[in-house]
């Protein structure tokens, strides 16, 4: 009896024991089947088989990440070779584009499954696992009427892009070439024949072709060689270009990108108005006298934003685009130096102070020549007899610097004044001018030209 009441106690402690370690586990623990250890190959499904680690994941989270990578491992087990008369295989010959298309179309085809059926899961302690199959006669089926589905989708948005195309409305009718090949992703490693226009074409190549001519087909017109002065208000006609298709009509919403070799570009990007037309934000030029260059491109990363997916926004950016180079030669603006330079009240002999500014001025404008003035720069200077200091005797001299443009606007005014001793007062008023024209070589130069330049 007492073997018994031992008996019954060690087998209620083993179903305690049992129960808790089922109740820690959260699973039936069962042995690994033969699907975990070998993927099962069939001539008649496709098999999708994956696991994803529990540890630190709630069974929602581990078991969704288990199932999706699973539906991953199924897509990728239905063969996508891009076949060479593809429009893909024609990308990546034509335009070196290296991008994994394989991995993108598998991706594609993992979120477009269906018609799949759950088989069977199992779990250990640390992972959990799920086995998916599909019937490839099924999926056949299937994938032919989405296909023909999406082929006629993509030709209603080709025919809706050449209407608006016959309406001059470029960027909408790109904008639906664009929607069009999105829409064929799934299939743009594959042959696409339908009827187009009347004849059997494929039409992801007659999209994509669509696409590369209305790019190649814009022009940029205006002037090849630009004549500017340096540091003098800009016409901005002269820097005004115009998109065009290969008719020779405006084209609006076109952006471009703009570099400019020299100084005074306010934007490098731009995007052509209702006329076509895109004028380059230069004001003045700031750069030494001499030949720059201005290049305007078609920007066709922009272009590629108007594609919501990011394998066709890479196509697109494989496309070559249009630029245009204009030589710009900057010349030299003419300064007229007025100078008064007096001593006591009296002209001096020697104009030190505007030989200096001539000297200055010679690297970037013409001086003083016979041709219009674009700059007037006018200086007045004059010393004083001022008393004495420590036994020598002291001037203080004074000067003015006013710079205006042809229309008298003024730019750039400076006035002082400096005391200044010697010996005597002709030697004072001679130290005087030479520590003014240092002053003039250190800083003032320097603020002038800062003033025109900016």
């Amino acid at each position: 009896m007492r073997f018994v009441n031992l008996s019954i106690i060690f087998l209620l402690s083993f179903l305690v024991l049992s129960c808790q370690n089922l109740k820690k586990t959260g699973f039936e623990k069962k042995p690994m089947p033969e699907w975990v250890k070998a993927k099962p190959q069939s001539a008649f499904y496709y098999t999708g088989i994956s696991s994803a680690p529990k540890k630190g994941f709630l069974p929602s989270d581990y078991i969704a990440n288990a199932q999706q990578k699973a539906l991953g491992d199924l897509a990728s087990s239905i063969s996508v070779n891009i076949a060479s008369t593809s429009v893909l295989s024609i990308i990546e010959t034509n335009y070196n584009l290296s991008q994994n298309f394989n991995q993108e179309i598998i991706a594609t085809t993992s979120q477009q499954l269906e018609g799949y059926e759950l088989v069977d899961t199992w779990e250990d302690e640390n992972f959990y696992w799920v086995y998916y199959r599909l019937s490839k006669e099924k999926y056949a089926q299937i994938a032919a009427e989405r296909k023909n589905q999406v082929i006629l989708d993509a030709k209603n948005k080709y025919y809706q892009a050449k209407e608006f195309l016959s309406r001059q409305l470029h960027y909408n009718a790109f904008q639906f070439y664009v929607e069009a090949l999105t829409v064929l992703k799934p299939y743009l490693g594959e042959s696409n024949i339908t009827d187009v226009d009347g004849e059997d074409k494929d039409i992801a190549i007659v999209l994509f072709n669509s696409m590369v001519e209305f790019i190649n087909s814009l022009k940029i017109q205006g002037s090849e060689e630009i004549y500017v002065k340096k540091a003098i208000d800009l016409d901005p006609k002269d820097f005004t270009f115009v998109i065009v298709d290969e008719a020779g009509n405006p084209v609006s919403g076109i952006p471009v990108r703009i570099n400019f070799s020299g100084s005074g570009l306010l934007r490098n990007s731009e995007v052509s108005n209702s006329e076509g037309k895109i004028s380059c934000a230069i004001r003045k030029i700031k750069s030494v006298p001499g030949q720059e260059n201005l290049s305007i491109t078609v920007d066709i990363n922009n272009f590629s934003r108007v594609a919501k997916d990011a394998m066709i926004r890479s196509i697109i950016r494989g496309i070559p685009s249009m630029e245009k180079n204009i030589k710009v030669f900057v010349q030299k603006p003419v300064i007229y130096v007025v100078s008064e330079e007096q001593s006591f009240g009296k002209i001096r002999e020697n104009f030190h102070i505007r030989s200096t500014f001539e000297s200055l001025f010679s690297s970037e404008f013409l001086v003083n020549v016979k041709m219009p003035a674009d700059f007037i720069f006018n200086i007045f200077t004059n010393t004083v007899e001022n008393g004495y200091y420590y036994g020598d005797k002291q001037v203080t001299i004074s000067y003015s610097f006013e710079l205006k443009d042809s229309k008298e606007n003024l730019i750039y005014r400076k006035t002082g004044s400096a005391d200044h001793y010697a010996a005597d007062f002709v030697a004072a008023d001679n130290k005087a001018y030479v520590e003014l024209t240092k002053t003039v070589e250190r800083t003032i130069f320097r603020e002038v030209m800062n003033a025109v330049n900016k």
